[in-house]
């Protein structure tokens, strides 16, 4: 019902997606208002063979009748004001999500550096891996039995990144159209896998979608990360099923 919190979950009419930084009526309607969202968004499942704009890794084949992932939206900053990442992951866990793909982490401050992963992110991905997927009655109901949580590596040329650092998390790094590791990207031993996130000092960026009908090109491994969330709902759309 329109304007009612029929789940009781906190959020009026949360049908596409939150945001974590609004109360009331408004939290329930994500609204990207600095692309960021919807660029990773359209990497991940913008409409395919249908003759417009970009293409996503997972966005199925239009003119075959082949649909492409459905996503839902948490949004986690609003402007300079930031929300609750932990609490949109939880969301996702509960609403259906298997596959979490987070475009967001911890700016490195030289002054102030963190050195650990806050626990309130270790408990979210923890809930995510340990829940997505499931019933509130411990049934698998989705196409997969648990979840998958998937990180930016972060944007600081450092050898760390929070909370992608966090071992149960896939950690994402950028590479350049060179194939080597984005001039930005963090990086060690902890990344599992790096994926293209543009380099603008080569002119080559990632063009995809964002608000309003626009398309624009970003770069970052908050751009390579959807491409590695993309592949994984590939892998779920093939392979899932129950007990997998």
């Amino acid at each position: 019902t329109e304007g009612v919190d029929d789940d009781l979950n906190g959020y009026i009419d949360d049908i596409y997606g939150v945001d974590t930084t609004a109360t009331g009526k408004k939290a329930g309607n994500p609204m990207d208002d600095n692309g960021h969202g919807t660029h990773v968004a359209g990497t991940v499942a913008a409409v395919n063979n249908n003759g417009k704009g970009v293409c996503g890794v997972a966005g199925g084949n239009f003119a075959a009748g082949i649909p492409g992932v459905r996503l839902m939206s948490c949004q986690i900053f609003h402007g300079d004001k930031g929300g609750d990442g932990t609490r949109a992951i939880k969301w996702g866990a509960d609403h259906g999500a298997v596959i979490s793909q987070n475009s967001w982490g911890y700016i490195y401050d030289p002054q102030h550096p963190l050195t650990y992963v806050p626990q309130q992110d270790k408990d979210a991905i923890d809930y995510f891996i340990k829940y997505a997927g499931f019933d509130e009655n411990g049934n698998q109901e989705g196409p997969m039995a648990g979840g998958v949580v998937i990180f930016a590596a972060g944007n600081d040329d450092q050898p760390h990144g929070y909370p992608a650092e966090y071992e149960p998390a896939i950690a994402v790094a950028a590479i350049d159209a060179e194939f080597e590791r984005a001039y930005y990207s963090n990086y060690g031993p902890w990344v599992d896998i790096s994926a293209t996130g543009g380099d603008s000092y080569d002119n080559n960026e990632v063009w995809s979608t964002t608000p309003n009908n626009k398309y624009a090109s970003f770069q970052g491994t908050s751009m390579a990360c959807p491409h590695v969330s993309g592949i994984a709902a590939l892998v779920v759309s093939n392979m899932g099923g129950p007990g997998f």
